[in-house]
């Protein structure tokens, strides 16, 4: 494995699932960057946007990344909004290789949707499904330019069972394997 793998993609786009899955298909260790921010925070991201605010968030976030881009052979899913941070997607591509995760936009939806997902993520717990549709809209756009410096494009849509997330782990585990090459 070439040092790092990095997943960027929007919210639900199946970072961690696939993540987890495409660590274990080289044997090395899966870092979410969400949970590590939680844990040097001491609280859930829902309670950092409440109390201390969003750009407290990504700053926290832009520390967290740095600290985990150490070169080990790792897949870290990224935050949805983390390669926009001026230097992150940069920084990344320097320590490994960037995969931007992309569900078909029906499949993402219904994904965000979800009443767990919803609570789950402070930018759409408040907000009413056309709202949130709305959003992703806007959300996706301002994102594209950024995502589209990743060194490969996935479709991330299938991951709905085990046998889908194992099939999609480990399709994109050749690809990344034929990329090194």
């Amino acid at each position: 494995m070439k040092n790092q793998v990095f997943l960027v993609g929007y919210m639900c786009s199946g970072k961690t699932t696939l993540g987890r899955a495409l660590a274990a298909t080289f044997g090395c260790a899966f870092v979410d960057l969400d949970d590590a921010v939680e844990a040097r925070a001491g609280c859930s991201i829902s309670e950092l946007f409440a109390t201390r605010g969003e750009a407290f968030f990504r700053r926290l976030e832009q520390e967290t990344l740095n600290e985990l881009s150490s070169g080990e052979p790792s897949v870290v899913a990224t935050g949805g909004g983390t390669p926009c941070r001026p230097g992150a997607m940069e920084a990344m591509k320097r320590r490994g290789t960037v995969v931007w995760l992309e569900p078909k936009r029906e499949r993402l939806l219904e994904r965000l949707l979800l009443p767990e997902q919803k609570a789950k993520r402070p930018l759409l717990a408040a907000r009413g499904d056309d709202e949130i549709v709305a959003l992703v809209d806007v959300a996706l756009a301002e994102r594209e330019p950024y995502y589209r410096l990743a060194d490969l494009r996935f479709d991330s849509t299938e991951l709905e069972t085990e046998a889908d997330i194992a099939i999609t782990a480990s399709v994109l585990h050749d690809l990344l394997i034929a990329e090194w090459r």
